[in-house]
C-alpha cells in the first residue's frame, strides 16, 4: 500500500520580494556606473608605480634599469621631445614589456657619479589627444666608487693590502695587518670584501711559504638594485661591518695553497692545493656556499679561470685548456665539456661568456714557431687572431661592452743584445683594428686592470734588469678623450697619469 505526499509550494515572504527587488536595482545602477566609465574614459592619475634602480648604487653588471606604470602606456608619448632623462645622459634604449618599460645602457654607467631619472610628460594608452593626468615622476641612483686595492711596497704599507677611493679623494685605508704579508687577492663582486692569501710576516722574512685565505671588508657598502638581469651575487657584507675586518676562509693544514679564483657571483672558490707531505697529491678543490671543500674530480692542471656564468672551470691541462663543469664536482663526475688542444693560457672571457682571449704559442707552425698570437675562441668553436707578436703576450682584457680587447704585448728589439719591449694595445673586434695606446720601456714586466666601467685602466712596471723588489708608481691611463669615442669603441691614446701610490697588483674594484 502506498500514499502520496503533497508538496505545495509557499509563498515567499513580502521580504524575500524586497531583497530581490533592492539587488536587481543595485544590479542595474553598477552596470549604468560601468557603462560610463567606459564612455568618459577613466580619469584617475597615471603614475610610475616603481623604478627599479631608485636609490641604489648600480655597477657594470646593471644593463638596463625598469619603470614600471599603473597603466597601460603610449610608448610614443614616452620617447617622443625627449620627455624621458637622465642626468648626467646615460645613452640607450627603449622596449617595453607589459606595462614596464626596459632602459637598456649602451655601456656601464660611469663610476663615481650621481644621476637622476625624470619623466615630465606621458599619456596611457587609452588617453586622448592632449589630455594629461600624468603625475611626473624623478628618480635617483648612483654608480659605485671609483676605487681599487693593491699590495703595499713602501713602509708601512709593505705587504699589505691598500684601499685607494678615487671618488673620496683618493683617500687609501690600510686593510690588512702588519702581522700578515699578502700574495695575492681578488675582490668579492660587490667590492664590499676581499679575497686574500696571506702568510705570517715573521715566515715572509724566513721563506716559508703556507698560505691561509681570509676575506677582509673594504668598508664599501653599495646597495645594489633587485636586478633580475643580473647574475645573482653573493650577499653584501654585514652594514656594521668596518673597513678590515677579517675573516679566515681556509688555512693550510695538510696541504698547501698554490692558487685561487672566485667565482663572478662571489658564492663559489677554486683553489688548487697539494699535499705538503706527498707531492703527486695535487689538484683543485671546490668551497660553495652550500657545500664543504670537495676536491674537483678531473686531471691536476695549471693556470685556471672560473667563467662568467659560476659554474664552468677553464684549467690548463697538458697541452691545452680543459673546459670542466663545476656543477658536477659534487657528484664526482666533472666530465670535460671540451678541450682546445692548441692553447697554451686563457687570459680572461667576454662578459657574456661567450669568447675566451687565449694565447697560441704557434708550436705546430715552423713559419711562425718564434712569436705569439693572441686568439680569440668563441663557444662556437671559431678563431680568430687578432695581435700576432715577435716577443710575447703577458695579459689581455675585454672591455665591458666585449667591443674591445686590451692586450699587454711585447716586440723584440733589433740589435746584438736580446730586449723585449712591452706596449700595450686595443683591438676592435669590430673592425678588426689595432690602436697602439702606449709604448713602455725595455726590459720592463707589465701588469694592467680595465676599469669596470671601461673607461680608464690601470698600469705598472717593473725594470727586471735591476731586479728591484718593488715597482714603479701606479699609473692611470684614460682610454677615451670624447664621449662619441667611447660609445664607437674607438679608444685613443692619452698620456699617462702617475698616482701618488707605490704598490703591486693594482685591482678595480667591480
Amino acid at each position: 500500500m502506498s500514499s502520496k505526499v503533497s508538496r505545495t509550494r509557499q509563498p515567499l515572504p513580502p521580504l524575500a520580494h524586497a531583497l530581490d527587488r533592492w539587488a536587481w536595482g543595485l544590479g542595474m545602477v553598477l552596470v549604468a556606473i560601468s557603462a560610463l566609465l567606459i564612455l568618459l574614459g577613466d580619469h584617475s592619475t597615471v603614475r610610475v608605480q616603481s623604478f627599479s634602480w631608485q636609490s641604489s648604487t648600480v655597477g657594470a653588471e646593471n644593463t638596463a634599469l625598469v619603470l614600471t606604470f599603473n597603466r597601460p602606456m603610449d610608448p610614443d608619448s614616452i620617447s617622443a621631445d625627449g620627455n624621458l632623462r637622465l642626468t648626467p645622459p646615460l645613452p640607450g634604449r627603449i622596449s617595453w614589456a607589459g606595462r614596464r618599460l626596459v632602459y637598456t645602457l649602451d655601456g656601464p654607467a660611469p663610476y663615481g657619479e650621481s644621476f637622476t631619472l625624470s619623466l615630465t610628460e606621458a599619456r596611457d594608452r587609452l588617453a586622448k589627444p592632449g589630455s594629461n593626468n600624468f603625475e611626473p615622476f624623478l628618480g635617483n641612483f648612483e654608480s659605485r666608487d671609483r676605487a681599487f686595492a693593491y699590495i703595499g711596497t713602501e713602509g708601512d704599507e709593505q705587504g699589505r693590502l691598500v684601499l685607494v677611493n678615487l671618488s673620496q679623494k683618493g683617500a687609501q685605508t690600510l686593510l690588512t695587518p702588519a702581522n700578515l704579508t699578502v700574495l695575492d687577492f681578488e675582490p668579492y663582486p660587490l667590492g664590499d670584501r676581499l679575497l686574500f692569501s696571506a702568510i705570517p710576516t715573521q715566515d715572509a722574512l724566513t721563506g716559508v711559504l703556507d698560505p691561509t685565505l681570509y676575506t677582509v671588508t673594504t668598508g664599501l657598502l653599495p646597495r645594489p638594485p633587485q636586478d633580475p638581469i643580473a647574475i645573482q651575487q653573493a650577499p653584501a657584507a654585514p652594514s656594521n661591518a668596518a673597513p678590515g675586518t677579517i675573516t679566515e676562509v681556509l688555512s693550510g693544514g695538510e696541504y698547501q695553497l698554490l692558487a685561487f679564483d672566485l667565482a663572478p657571483n662571489g658564492r663559489i672558490l677554486v683553489v688548487q692545493r697539494v699535499n705538503k707531505s706527498d707531492p703527486n697529491d695535487f689538484g683543485a678543490w671546490v668551497l660553495s656556499e652550500d657545500q664543504d671543500l670537495h676536491r674537483l674530480s678531473t686531471e691536476p692542471g695549471g693556470e685556471f679561470l672560473i667563467a662568467p656564468d659560476s659554474e664552468t672551470l677553464l684549467m690548463l691541462q697538458g697541452q691545452g685548456t680543459a673546459i670542466i663543469p663545476l656543477n658536477a664536482a659534487t657528484t664526482g663526475e666533472a666530465e670535460q665539456l671540451d678541450f682546445l688542444p692548441e692553447f697554451g693560457r686563457v687570459f680572461d672571457l667576454s662578459s657574456d661568456g661567450t669568447t675566451a682571449a687565449m694565447v697560441d704559442f704557434n708550436q705546430n707552425n715552423p713559419d711562425r714557431r718564434f712569436t705569439e698570437s693572441l686568439v680569440l675562441v668563441n663557444n662556437q668553436g671559431e678563431e680568430t687572431e687578432v695581435l700576432n707578436v715577435d716577443g710575447g703576450i703577458s695579459d689581455a682584457q675585454f672591455d665591458p661592452t666585449n667591443q674591445i680587447v686590451y692586450a699587454l704585448a711585447s716586440r723584440v728589439l733589433p740589435g746584438e743584445d736580446y730586449q723585449e719591449q712591452p706596449f700595450l694595445a686595443a683591438v676592435n673586434l669590430d673592425s678588426q683594428t689595432m690602436v697602439e695606446l702606449l709604448t713602455l720601456p725595455p726590459q720592463t714586466q707589465a701588469t694592467m686592470a680595465v676599469a669596470p666601467d671601461g673607461l680608464a685602466l690601470l698600469f705598472t712596471t717593473i725594470d727586471l734588469s735591476s731586479n728591484a723588489a718593488t715597482g714603479e708608481p701606479i699609473w692611470l691611463l684614460p682610454l677615451f678623450t670624447t664621449t662619441a669615442d667611447r660609445f664607437a669603441a674607438k679608444p685613443t691614446p692619452t698620456t699617462p697619469q702617475p698616482l701618488p701610490y707605490q704598490g703591486l697588483q693594482p685591482t678595480w674594484l667591480p
